[in-house]
C-alpha cells in the first residue's frame, strides 16, 4: 500500500461523500441539516480508514463503526437521555423509535423542500454514515473502483427524485468531476508497487491524477451549461416513474401546506406570489388541515368539480376577489373563505373545507387569473356567546379526533387555561388571549407543530410563528371540547395602486373553531390579525411589516385595535399571574434542534487531533535525540544510529530491510526502488557494515560522514516528496513504532550475519 496514493484516494472519496451530502440541500428548507450529516459522513470515512490500515476483519470493523455511529447520533440528538451522557438508554431508544416513525409518516405527506426533523436527521444521518463505511470497503478492500462510488451516487439519486430542481445540473456537475478525481486516485492506487520519490518520478505519478481532472472538470461544465438549453430539458417524463403502480385514487390526498410555512416566511419571503383586487382586504385562504396525528396537520379531501359545488348563492356580505398569479408554487387557489361563485381555469372544489384546487395536479402557472366571490359575514359577539356546546356528531367525530397519546401536559394546559370560562366561545377566546398575552413571534425557532415540539414552544420556549401557534391552538382546542382545524393561507398583503400584493412574508396560518353552527376564525398570533374579526376576537387588523418579518411580536401586540383584553373580561377570565402559576421563567432564545454535546465532543476530538499533529512528530524527534545522546561515547553505536535514522525513513516508505542482505544490498535495492543518487546512501551503507563487522572501530571522521550522509540522504527524501505526504507519515501512529521496529530487524540481521 503506497501512502502517498492512498490518502489520495481516501481524500477524493471522502469529498464525494461529502459533496453528495450538500446535494440534499434539495430536499430541506434550511441548511440546518448539514452539520450532522456532514459529521456522520466524515465519522463514517474515520471509522472504515483506521480499522483498514489496522488491518482488522471487515466484521470487527463494521460493529465499531455501528458502536461509534450509535454514540454520535446518541451525543447530537439526544444527549439528555444519555446514560453518562454517552451511552444510550431506553429513554434514548424510545424517543428514536418515535422520532422514526413520525419521519416515516411524515415521508409519505411532505414535499420538498421540507423541515429538517429529528426523524429526518436520525435516518439520514445513519445512511450517509454507512454508505461512507461501504464506499471506503468496496473501493479500498474489495479494490472496486466501481463499486465505491455506488453508494454517493445512490444518495444523488434519490435526492434527484424527491429533490427541488435547484441546482440538480450543477451538483451532478460536481459530482461527475470529483468521481474522475476518484478513479484516477483509485488507478494510482493500484497499478503497482513502486513508490517513485525523484522529482521526476513523481510529477510523472500525478500525470493520470491531472489527465483527469483537465478532462473531468471541463466536460462537467460543458454538460453543465448545455444540458438546460437542450429541446425538452424542462419538459415533463415522457414515462413518470411515480405512475407506473397505475394507482388513481377517487380522492385527492394533499399534503400539509403548514409543514412548509417557515420556509415560505423565510426563504421567499420577498417574492411576490399573487396580486387580488377588491373591494376589502381579507385572509386569503388556501386550505383546512382537519387531521392531527399528532405530528402534522393535514387533510384527505373529496374534491368535485368547482362549476358544479359553487351555486353562486347570495349573502349580505358579499366579497368578489379577481387574483392574479405570479409565482405561487402550490396547487391551491387563495380566496377569501367561504367561496361560492367561481369564474377561471378548470378548478376542484372540496365543500367541506372550501378549498379549490387546480385540476390534474397540476401547479399554478405565472399569470393565471380567476374571479372568485366569497361570503365573508362576520359572527355577532352576542350570537357567538348565545352559542350552546352542543356538536354535531358528524362535526365531533372528525373535529374532535385526537391521538390516543396526545400528550397529557399539553391537555392539562389547556383545561387550566378555560377553567374559568364558560361556553365555547368564552374558551375559545381564553384561549386565544392566553397566546397573545404570554408569547412572542418569532421566526429563527425550530420547525414542526408535533407533540414534542409543541411541548417545547408551550412550557420552555414560549416564541415561535403561525405554525406553532395555529397547530397548538387547533390542538388544545380539541383537548377541552372545541371542534377545530387549522387554516392555511395569507395576510391581506400590502395595498398598491388599489391591489393587494401578496408575498411570501405573508403566509400564514391561524384556527378555525366551531360554534354556532359555522366556522369561526381567531387569531392566537401576535402581530397578526384578521380584517372584520376585532368585534369578536379583539384583535385589530395587522399583518407583517414589509420587509422584515420579525418586526411585530411582542407578548400582547395582538391587542392594538379598538376592542382590548378588558372589554372581553367576563368572557374570557381572569388570566393575570397566569405565567407565574405556570412557572414560566421568561422567554428564551431558540437553542435550535442541535445538542450541545455535539460541542464538546466536536472540540474534543479537534484538540486531539491538532494535539496529535504536534505530539507525535514532537516524540519521533525526541525518541531520535536520545538514541544519539545514548550512542555519543561509542562510535560503532553513533554510526548505527545514523543508519538507523535513514532505515526508519525507509522503513515508513515501505521499504524494509530484508534478513538475508547486507548493507549495500540493501543500498542497491532502495536505488532500484527510488532511482535516486544513492553514492550517500552506499557510503552510509559501507560505513555501517564496517562499523558492525571490522574488528577496530571506526575513526572519528567516518562517524562525522555518516551523520552528514544519514541528515543529506533524509533531507533529499523528504524534499521530493509532497508537503502533505510528509505530514501523513509524520502523524500517523505508526511512526511512534517504526524506529523501534526498523533496529530490531537491523539487530537480527546483524545477528545472522555474526
Amino acid at each position: 500500500m503506497k501512502g502517498r496514493s492512498l490518502w489520495q484516494v481516501e481524500v477524493s472519496l471522502w469529498l464525494l461523500t461529502l459533496l453528495s451530502v450538500l446535494t440534499a440541500r434539495r430536499l430541506f428548507d434550511s441548511w440546518e441539516f448539514a452539520p450532522l450529516w456532514l459529521i456522520m459522513g466524515l465519522g463514517g470515512h474515520a471509522s472504515a480508514a483506521v480499522t483498514r490500515r489496522q488491518r482488522w476483519p471487515l466484521a470487527a470493523a463494521a460493529t465499531a463503526s455501528a458502536v461509534m455511529l450509535i454514540i454520535v447520533e446518541g451525543l447530537a440528538l439526544y444527549s439528555d437521555t444519555l446514560w453518562l451522557r454517552l451511552l444510550p438508554t431506553a429513554e434514548t431508544l424510545r424517543q428514536a423509535a418515535a422520532d422514526v416513525t413520525a419521519a416515516w409518516d411524515a415521508f409519505g405527506i411532505v414535499e420538498a423542500p421540507t423541515p429538517a426533523t429529528a426523524g429526518f436527521l436520525l435516518v439520514g444521518g445513519a445512511v450517509i454514515w454507512l454508505a461512507a463505511f461501504a464506499a471506503d470497503a468496496l473501493a479500498l478492500r474489495a479494490r472496486s473502483v466501481g463499486q465505491g462510488l455506488l453508494p454517493a451516487f445512490c444518495v444523488l439519486a434519490f435526492v434527484g427524485a424527491l429533490g427541488t430542481d435547484a441546482w440538480r445540473i450543477r451538483s451532478a456537475a460536481a459530482m461527475v468531476v470529483c468521481a474522475a478525481a476518484f478513479v484516477a486516485a483509485h488507478g494510482i492506487h493500484h497499478t503497482g508497487d513502486r513508490t517513485p520519490v525523484g522529482a521526476s518520478d513523481r510529477r510523472r505519478a500525478t500525470v493520470p491524477m491531472r489527465t483527469a481532472l483537465r478532462l473531468g472538470i471541463p466536460a462537467a461544465l460543458v454538460a453543465a451549461l448545455l444540458v438546460p438549453l437542450l429541446p425538452g430539458s424542462d419538459a415533463p417524463a415522457i414515462v413518470s416513474w411515480k405512475d407506473l403502480d397505475g394507482s388513481a385514487p377517487a380522492s385527492r390526498v394533499t399534503i400539509s401546506p403548514l409543514v412548509n410555512a417557515q420556509g415560505r416566511l423565510v426563504g421567499t419571503s420577498g417574492a411576490e406570489l399573487f396580486r387580488v383586487t377588491a373591494d376589502a382586504p381579507a385572509y386569503w385562504r388556501v386550505s383546512g388541515l382537519s387531521r392531527f396525528d399528532g405530528t402534522f396537520w393535514g387533510s384527505e379531501q373529496l374534491y368535485g368539480d368547482a362549476s358544479r359545488h359553487l351555486d353562486g348563492r347570495t349573502s349580505d356580505e358579499l366579497l368578489t376577489q379577481q387574483v392574479t398569479i405570479a409565482a405561487l408554487d402550490s396547487i391551491w387557489l387563495p380566496a377569501a373563505y367561504e367561496p361560492v361563485a367561481y369564474d377561471g381555469p378548470e378548478a376542484l372544489y372540496d365543500p367541506e373545507t372550501g378549498t379549490l384546487v387546480t385540476e390534474h395536479s397540476s401547479e399554478l402557472e405565472s399569470g393565471m387569473t380567476y374571479t372568485v366571490s366569497s361570503s365573508v359575514d362576520v359572527p355577532s359577539v352576542a350570537g357567538l356567546v348565545a352559542a350552546s356546546g352542543d356538536v354535531p356528531a358528524d362535526i365531533a367525530q372528525k373535529y374532535l379526533d385526537l391521538p390516543d397519546n396526545f400528550n397529557r401536559r399539553v391537555a392539562g394546559l389547556a383545561a387550566d387555561i378555560t377553567a374559568d370560562a364558560s361556553g365555547p366561545y368564552a374558551k375559545a377566546l381564553a384561549l386565544q388571549n392566553f397566546f397573545l398575552e404570554n408569547f412572542v413571534y418569532a421566526l429563527r425557532v425550530p420547525s414542526g407543530h408535533d407533540a414534542e415540539r409543541m411541548e417545547q414552544f408551550l412550557f420552555s420556549e414560549r416564541r415561535g410563528y403561525c405554525e406553532q401557534f395555529a397547530g397548538t391552538y387547533a390542538a388544545m382546542a380539541r383537548a377541552i371540547g372545541l371542534p377545530s382545524r387549522v387554516a392555511v393561507g395569507f395576510t391581506p398583503g400590502e395595498l398598491i395602486d388599489g391591489v393587494y400584493v401578496v408575498r411570501g412574508e405573508h403566509y400564514h396560518a391561524w384556527p378555525e373553531v366551531w360554534i354556532a353552527g359555522r366556522w369561526v376564525y381567531f387569531e392566537p398570533t401576535p402581530g397578526r390579525g384578521a380584517p372584520g374579526a376585532v368585534v369578536y376576537t379583539g384583535v385589530a387588523p395587522q399583518q407583517v411589516v414589509p420587509g422584515d418579518p420579525e418586526a411585530a411580536g411582542e407578548a400582547g401586540s395582538g391587542f392594538i385595535g379598538e376592542l382590548g383584553l378588558e372589554d372581553l373580561e367576563g368572557l374570557s377570565g381572569d388570566l393575570e399571574g397566569f405565567v407565574d402559576v405556570l412557572d414560566f421563567e421568561g422567554s428564551q432564545a431558540p437553542t435550535g434542534s442541535w445538542s450541545e454535546w455535539l460541542v464538546v465532543p466536536f472540540y474534543a476530538v479537534l484538540a486531539v487531533g491538532i494535539g496529535w499533529l504536534i505530539i507525535v512528530p514532537s516524540a519521533v524527534r525526541v525518541r531520535r535525540a536520545l538514541h544519539h545522546r545514548r550512542a555519543r561515547h561509542d562510535a560503532r553505536a553513533a554510526i548505527g544510529a545514523a543508519w538507523d535514522d535513514v532505515a526508519e525513513t525507509l522503513f515508513n516508505l515501505g521499504i524494509d530491510r530484508r534478513t538475508v542482505e547486507t548493507h549495500a544490498e540493501f543500498a542497491d535495492r532502495v536505488d532500484r526502488r527510488l532511482r535516486i543518487d544513492s553514492g550517500e546512501l552506499r557510503s552510509l551503507a559501507a560505513a555501517a557494515q564496517e562499523a558492525a563487522y571490522a574488528a577496530e572501530p571506526p575513526p572519528p571522521q567516518t562517524v562525522t560522514e555518516a551523520r552528514l550522509d544519514a541528515q543529506h540522504l533524509e533531507a533529499r527524501i523528504r524534499s521530493a516528496r509532497s508537503r502533505w505526504d510528509r505530514i501523513g507519515t509524520a502523524c500517523r501512529p505508526s511512526a511512534l513504532t517504526a524506529g523501534p521496529r526498523s533496529r530490531r530487524r537491523n539487530r537480527a540481521v546483524v545477528n545472522g550475519r555474526v
